[in-house]
């Protein structure tokens, strides 16, 4: 009886560890997958890591956390002051076209919109993000310019905006995780993807906080009043339930929702709130971004992985930016990470193959699949990354004609940077 159960009891023990070897860690950091079985698993020789070296470096690169007496807001959420740029598109408010086109916005019935038209694979976001982009890029120039009458025309749009409770009724954060995942879990591009349509009315959100930075001290008592109800009424359902949400899949627009956090930290002078936003942050980009510079999730999903890699190193270096402006001091680690991310967009437009030969141990379920929906080219929306690149982690961007024919001089973001939430070319401008 006892051989019978020894024999069992080793059958058993070889099949759990077995099956807990197989399990997925396509989806774990870069220290966690060491971590995991004393760094003798299969995803360590996929990812070709060294745990030891890895272990070593970690300890002494510890992410501590950023003190909020170390905030400064800087008034204008990306800068101290607003000037003139050209990179941001000369639209004006001095044209009826403009504010026309930016009041289409003003009550729009997003959910309806994505309902109809938006898949998995394609979001058309056009209808709410243009107009918004319009009003960022002419509020933009007006307070550049100091010009009042049309300072006064930017405010009666976003007063209109507040009181018309534009996007509220989109899906918010809680409701949306009881919808099905994103490409069904299964790859199936044709899917619906309800995390689109609370993202992108979360984001579009951020960028209208951004613009009332802009015109804060502008703002009479009552206009005030209108767009703080706004905003704290918005926060509370799409960005309060993500506040420092561990996020272990993948990096995207707006820093997975941290730039609507600074937002409103800097709109309510919250410097606790940003203070821990940044560590949570950071700690979150440390996860995610991998030694060698490719991202989770982002840098695997088939043939737009080159598109979602510059997307996702956009949107970290955009973020970082930002909190090391704000005070923040950023890690060695961290700083390393980012400058092997851009080498990696850097090695997708050179060697497309070589960039996508890097071994992951299991295709994401959102992966595109067919060659015939490729999108081989750094990411359009991705307008500030050269310069970003640059002054963030001294790469310079290779030459990418695709990506230059295709975000053009503006765009429909009207020289905005889209994933980030604010005009880079402008930076040089301060």
């Amino acid at each position: 009886m006892k051989i019978v159960f020894r024999s069992f009891y080793f059958i058993f023990s070889v099949f759990l560890a077995t099956q807990v070897n197989a399990q997925d860690m396509s989806g774990w950091s870069d220290e966690r997958v060491c971590q995991h079985q004393g760094g003798f698993n299969e995803e360590v020789y996929a990812r070709g890591l060294n745990c030891k070296a890895l272990t070593k470096t970690n300890s002494k690169n510890t992410l501590s956390g950023v003190k909020s007496n170390n905030i400064t807001f800087p008034g204008k959420y990306y800068t101290d002051e607003i000037k003139s740029c050209q990179a941001v598109h000369p639209i004006a408010f001095d044209s009826s076209y403009t504010p026309k086109f930016v009041r289409r916005l003003v009550g729009y019935d997003w959910h309806a919109d994505w309902y109809a038209n938006s898949n998995s694979m394609n979001v058309w976001h056009q209808k709410i993000t243009d107009p918004m982009n319009m009003l960022k890029a002419a509020t933009h120039n007006a307070v550049a310019n100091n010009i009042e009458s049309e300072i006064d025309i930017s405010k009666e749009l976003l007063v209109e905006l507040a009181e018309a409770d534009t996007l509220y009724d989109s899906i918010g954060y809680i409701e949306v995780q009881k919808k099905p995942n994103c490409y069904a879990g299964k790859n199936d591009i044709n899917s619906r993807c309800w995390y689109h349509q609370y993202a992108f009315a979360r984001d579009v959100f951020a960028d209208f906080m951004i613009t009332a930075l802009w015109l804060k001290d502008k703002l009479n008592e009552k206009e005030f009043k209108t767009v703080n109800m706004y905003i704290k009424k918005m926060y509370k359902k799409f960005i309060k339930p993500i506040e420092f949400q561990k996020e272990e899949k993948g990096f995207y627009q707006m820093a997975n929702g941290g730039v609507g956090i600074l937002a409103f930290a800097s709109w309510t002078n919250n410097k606790t709130l940003a203070a821990k936003e940044i560590t949570h942050r950071f700690k979150e980009i440390d996860r995610l971004f991998y030694e060698d510079g490719y991202i989770n999730d982002n840098s695997f999903r088939g043939y737009r992985a080159q598109w979602y890699h510059s997307y996702g190193v956009d949107s970290a270096l955009g973020y970082v930016y930002v909190a090391k402006l704000w005070g923040a001091e950023v890690p060695i680690k961290l700083q390393k990470k980012l400058v092997k991310a851009s080498e990696v967009v850097n090695l997708a437009i050179t060697d497309w193959d070589k960039f996508k030969s890097r071994p992951h141990s299991k295709i994401p379920s959102n992966a595109i699949l067919d060659p015939m929906n490729a999108k081989k080219r750094t990411h359009e929306d991705a307008r500030g990354l050269a310069k970003l690149m640059l002054i963030m982690t001294d790469v310079e961007l290779e030459h990418d004609a695709e990506y230059i024919r295709k975000s053009g001089r503006y765009g429909n973001s009207y020289g905005m940077d889209t994933l980030v939430g604010f005009p880079v070319g402008c930076i040089q401008d301060d």
